[in-house]
């Protein structure tokens, strides 16, 4: 379970885990048996009382059907006085922001195997929420940029080429926008126009999102960072660089509980 593979780094951050379930605790101890134990809290809510009370409960199941009860999944981060600071939530049932997702974006803890790349006008890190991929669900893409003194990298609202992280097509893959930090506004002299660009480090994001219908038992996705960068004196020409992210996918897991104990 991709929850108790976080949860070192949820630690980290800060943070204690607490998982919340419309299944009763019969089930819940059959889950945590099968998988080998949690180091976690998991929560019975058979009644969804507390999924209720999040406004969470999804209305399209027939009452009395085996998934009347249950909750849209996601994530809350939430505060010691109970009050919410952040959401992960998707329209589709089906598409599930993993937990490394939600340490990265909020925290900037964790990440995956890493592909670096030196160059004279700038440095990279390209690297994955995580390494490992389950279908529907929805990990983040990212590149960590390191400039030297003196030198910006283009943002979107000008004539220059802004960073870009584009993702090669797959019909396999659902890939959500482009993530970027607010850009610092520079007057150039040289030019007399003001630009928008970025100073010292950028973090560049984009979400991908893999189709119930992969077989595969790996995945790679090709990228390629479009940039420009200038310094005081000189502005470089566009370039892109192309790599490949690398993912082992996760096996369904098919299995129920006891059909004693089953909803």
């Amino acid at each position: 379970m991709q929850l108790e593979a976080a949860l070192d780094d949820y630690t980290e951050a800060g943070l204690g885990v607490v998982a919340i379930s419309y299944d009763s605790v019969e089930i819940l101890k059959s889950f945590s048996d099968r998988q080998g134990g949690f180091r976690f809290t998991m929560l019975a809510d058979p009644e969804s009382e507390i999924i209720e009370r999040f406004g969470i409960r999804n209305p399209n199941p027939e009452p009395g059907s085996r998934a009347d009860g249950m909750a849209f999944p996601g994530s809350y981060i939430v505060d010691t006085d109970g009050v919410i600071q952040e959401k992960f939530f998707e329209q589709d049932h089906r598409i599930r922001t993993t937990h490394e997702t939600v340490l990265l974006k909020t925290t900037g803890i964790g990440g995956g195997r890493r592909t670096e790349v030196e160059l004279p006008q700038m440095s990279f890190a390209a690297y994955a929420s995580e390494d490992l991929i389950a279908r529907g669900n929805e990990v983040a893409l990212v590149v960590d940029i390191a400039l030297p003194d003196r030198m910006h990298l283009y943002a979107p609202g000008s004539d220059y080429i802004p960073v870009d992280l584009q993702i090669a097509e797959n019909a396999m893959l659902r890939v959500g926008p482009l993530e970027l930090p607010e850009a610092e506004m520079i007057y150039l002299e040289p030019i007399d126009e003001t630009v928008p660009v970025y100073h010292d480090s950028a973090r560049i994001q984009r979400t991908i999102t893999l189709a119930p219908g992969y077989t595969e038992p790996t995945l790679e996705v090709d990228a390629v960072l479009v940039y420009q960068t200038c310094d005081d004196e000189i502005c470089f020409p566009p370039d892109e660089i192309a790599f490949t992210y690398e993912f082992d996918v996760q096996a369904r897991d098919t299995q129920r509980a006891p059909e004693t104990i089953q909803h």
